[in-house]
């Protein structure tokens, strides 16, 4: 029985499709939706009909859409992200005329994953050699729930100012856990505004102190005004003595903790503290206010539109009472392991590997 012929109309439909690029089965489906029923040897020859009406030179040309994730792609890509400070996604993609679910691909199939980078604090070889040879006793003083004992206390700066430019995000390898420089970001000069100092402990926490604009904060200064108030109002509140509960101080090793005048206070009151020798200096890694606290604090003010740093004082005042004494255990439970990980990083940087 002969095959019914199409119409020239079909025809030239057909061969319209095929210049456009489209395959055999794709024309077949398209005409379908026209209701127009071919099958893919009626398209098969009408493509070897219009080859033979034309010369070799002049042959149709099915184009097919280059594929986006060549090796030639790839590659760029790959320079591009493998940088300490890589562009976004979209702007590779829009650099290299590829969509961003591709480059997103690529990314993935190549083996990297994005972190946020971790500012963090410059070590000294000595800094280190001190982590390392400290670190461990400072673990077996917190360990096994001994960490409910202290308060721990630091100062810090809270401002206006918004964040650098700098990107706070890179790419790295699964592959490669050490790839430090990828992850590790120096801290820069402290901005203007004030300073607070404040401490918390298994108990709660304690009264937040502001340091008056200009005022210099020596040893004199942390004596009179701040750990005499602490002695007389936040540690008979934390630790009673109806309780005869032994606790410890913890401090870092800033010059006005450190100072004569500071350890014969300390002494002379009996106070039991982490000496300026048994403290691994430069480590707010192993100090639950500066690894925690305070950062959890500057999350919370950075959700606010703040205009003045008497506003700003209010609001972190607001956020200090607000702060529950659940996320504070949290944080301090955390503190021995993390003093833990300095000695078997033999006193190196561990944030990258929390």
């Amino acid at each position: 029985m002969p095959r019914k012929k199409i119409s020239d109309i079909v025809e030239g439909r057909i061969s319209q499709l095929l210049r456009q690029g489209y395959s055999q089965p794709q024309i077949v489906n398209i005409l379908k939706l026209d209701r127009i029923h071919v099958s893919q040897r009626t398209v098969s020859n009408v493509k070897r009909k219009i080859g033979r009406q034309r010369n070799s030179e002049s042959k149709i040309n099915i184009f097919r859409k280059k594929p986006s994730q060549t090796p030639y792609i790839i590659k760029k890509v790959i320079k591009k992200i493998d940088v300490e400070d890589p562009p976004t996604q979209r702007a590779i993609a829009k650099d290299l005329h590829i969509s961003q679910s591709t480059v997103s691909n690529i990314i993935k199939n190549s083996g990297f994953t994005l972190r946020k980078k971790q500012k963090v604090q410059k070590l000294t070889s000595s800094n280190i050699m001190k982590r390392r040879q400290r670190s461990f006793q400072l673990y077996l003083r917190l360990a096994c729930g001994r960490y409910k004992k202290f308060i721990t206390t630091d100062e810090a700066w809270f401002y206006l100012d918004g964040t650098g430019g700098r990107r706070k995000v890179c790419y790295i390898k699964k592959t490669d856990p050490d790839y430090d420089r990828m992850i590790i970001q120096q801290n820069t000069s402290r901005p203007k505004g004030f300073m607070v100092w404040g401490g918390v402990s298994s108990q709660e926490k304690t009264a937040l102190r502001f340091v008056a604009p200009g005022t210099k904060v020596n040893s004199n200064y942390y004596v009179n005004k701040v750990l005499k108030p602490f002695l007389a109002q936040d540690v008979p509140r934390l630790f009673p003595k109806r309780r005869k509960m032994k606790w410890f101080l913890h401090q870092d090793s800033a010059p006005s903790h450190t100072a004569e005048q500071t350890i014969r206070f300390l002494e002379q009151n009996k106070i039991h503290y982490i000496t300026p020798q048994e403290w691994m200096p430069a480590s707010p890694d192993a100090a639950p206010m500066d690894y925690s606290i305070w950062g959890y604090l500057k999350q919370q003010l950075n959700k606010i539109h703040i205009d003045s740093l008497d506003e700003l004082k209010k609001k972190l005042l607001s956020e200090w009472r607000k702060m529950s004494q659940t996320y504070i255990d949290k944080v301090l439970a955390s503190w021995p392991r993390r003093v833990l990980m300095i000695y078997k990083a033999r006193g190196s940087h561990i944030e990258h590997r929390l």
